[in-house]
């Protein structure tokens, strides 16, 4: 059932009082939104101080660095936030003919110009995020409470039940216009705990006398960094995004540019440990013709960069057991980075967050205001939404012989090499390509790889082999249109109406994909 078939039952279920979200991340602000159908009041206690329009903020450094809102993200948004693309369109974001504009580099060659129908939005985190939290705040019933810090938990006499959290203003944070200050309770029915990787929730359950989940992390010690340029105008320029696939072990790089509001360019790149991109923007600029290919550099040397280089390495893959624990507190549950966090270059975070709210939302309404033990099960259906993601997040980061907190068994080494031989087919196959792509978009599981038709074409190419990956783009790539036209038609073929109903690129290898979430 759809969110919005949801909504239309919104009045059959009995209405709470008052519910809490812990960080104004973008998995609280759809967990907000969710909640403000269920509870006559919404607070969202967040740490920063929010900007008035699409600025960067302290709370989320990575908004500085490429993003990508998967097909099936921008969906859910819609679903949450109805009006939300077209405010994006207002705002200057180019679309995404995905297939159309897009030059990606795999590590199995140039992928071809090919008809996906699938149109995405391109733009910064900071005006994706401003626009999310209009939209939140319009609905009347929700409040932001800024500059505080959430101390703990405040729970009925046999902490049974959360039953508010205290709070604390930080420095010079103003309330009605003066200073705030001093610690206080502000109750609550329902506590969602949405503050990103940082959560302090194992440590509450621990002082509440409940076990702290157990936590699994795999780290390939990525970094990648960027710089913001203005897009040449002054010759013509056939894709909105490039990709350029890193190639472990080989080439432990890769890159990204995309093109977002503002006529300007996010340029990315990234490295694993002891290939970690520089800092220094001359270092940063050479850095680049490491890359599988020199569109990256040549797109970048003669452009006007607007910014210095950001850089970004807290890129371990961190998943907190929620769903293992043999009980948990009513009231109180956890979501988004908090309970599970991705490396944030395969761009999963904000699609998987809408993905939680959504069922978040199906558990509350399904149970008419009845919030006992709700928990628990709330935190399995975490796990199993989150489950695909993790396993081709961790999958790809065990490529590198240096990824801490895990291990490559015989069976995901042969999965790998799987993986290997559906990406060199894709730049001759577009239903391999567009299977793929289904896959990297979290709509088909892993396992849809594995069909017998996509397993016999890798299992006869890989007895035919492929000659040498050209590092330069084709020719004939540089003359195509930058958006669809009637000649499309005639060179690209269509891809089947089933497959691209919620679609993306395919993310590939770290730094394929150059997006954080």
């Amino acid at each position: 059932m759809s969110f919005d078939e949801f909504d239309e039952k919104r009045s059959m279920s009995a209405k709470g009082d008052h519910a809490v979200v812990i960080g104004s991340s973008m998995a609280g602000l759809c967990a907000a939104r969710v909640l403000a159908d269920h509870f006559s009041r919404v607070t969202v206690i967040e740490r920063d101080r929010l900007p008035d329009g699409p600025e960067m903020r302290n709370g989320v450094p990575q908004a500085r660095h490429v993003h990508a809102l998967l097909a099936h993200g921008q969906q859910l948004l819609e679903q949450l936030f109805p009006g939300l693309i077209a405010d994006l369109s207002d705002a200057g974001a180019p679309d995404q003919h995905w297939g159309i504009n897009t030059a990606f580099m795999t590590s199995g060659g140039w992928l071809p110009y090919y008809d996906t129908g699938i149109i995405t939005k391109l733009s910064s985190r900071a005006l994706l995020e401003w626009k999310v939290r209009t939209h939140l705040l319009d609905r009347g019933n929700v409040t932001i409470l800024e500059e505080h810090d959430v101390l703990d938990l405040s729970t009925d006499p046999d902490k049974s039940r959360v039953m508010g959290i205290k709070v604390q203003p930080r420095r010079g944070a103003q309330q009605n216009g003066a200073v705030a200050s001093g610690e206080r309770i502000i109750e609550a029915e329902l506590i969602v705990d949405a503050s990103g990787r940082g959560s302090h929730a194992p440590k509450w359950l621990q002082a509440l006398g409940y076990q702290a989940p157990e936590e699994t992390e795999i780290n390939s010690d990525l970094m990648y960094t960027t710089r913001w340029y203005e897009r040449p105008t002054d010759k013509e320029i056939p894709w909105r995004i490039l990709f350029i696939n890193a190639r472990p072990p080989d080439i432990p790089y890769g890159g990204a540019i995309f093109q977002v509001e503002g006529g300007r360019w996010m340029a990315t790149v990234a490295g694993v440990k002891d290939h970690h991109p520089p800092t220094d923007d001359e270092a940063w600029v050479e850095f680049t013709k490491k890359l599988a290919t020199n569109e990256f550099y040549n797109a970048i040397k003669d452009a006007k960069p607007l910014t210095s280089v950001y850089g970004y390495q807290r890129t371990a893959n961190l998943r907190r057991h929620y769903e293992n624990l043999p009980a948990m507190p009513d009231g109180f549950v956890v979501m988004g980075d908090a309970a599970c966090a991705f490396n944030p270059i395969y761009g999963q975070g904000m699609t998987l967050a809408a993905m939680e709210a959504i069922t978040l939302n199906e558990m509350l309404n399904k149970r008419g205001g009845d919030l006992d033990g709700l928990p628990l099960e709330f935190q399995k259906r975490v796990a199993q939404a989150t489950q695909n993601a993790w396993l081709m997040s961790t999958g790809e980061d065990l490529r590198y012989p240096t990824t801490t907190g895990g291990k490559t068994t015989p069976m995901a080494r042969m999965i790998q090499k799987y993986v290997d031989r559906v990406i060199k087919l894709m730049p001759y196959d577009p239903d391999i390509m567009m299977a793929f792509i289904n896959v990297t978009n979290l709509t088909e599981p892993p396992t849809s790889l594995m069909r017998p038709i996509t397993l016999i074409k890798v299992i006869i190419q890989s007895l035919l082999g492929r000659g040498r990956v050209e590092s330069s783009m084709p020719e004939q790539m540089r003359t195509k249109s930058i958006t669809p036209s009637t000649s499309t038609e005639e060179t690209a073929p269509k891809a089947p109406p089933s497959t691209v109903s919620q679609s993306v690129p395919p993310s590939g290898p770290p730094s394929a994909q150059g997006a954080a979430h």
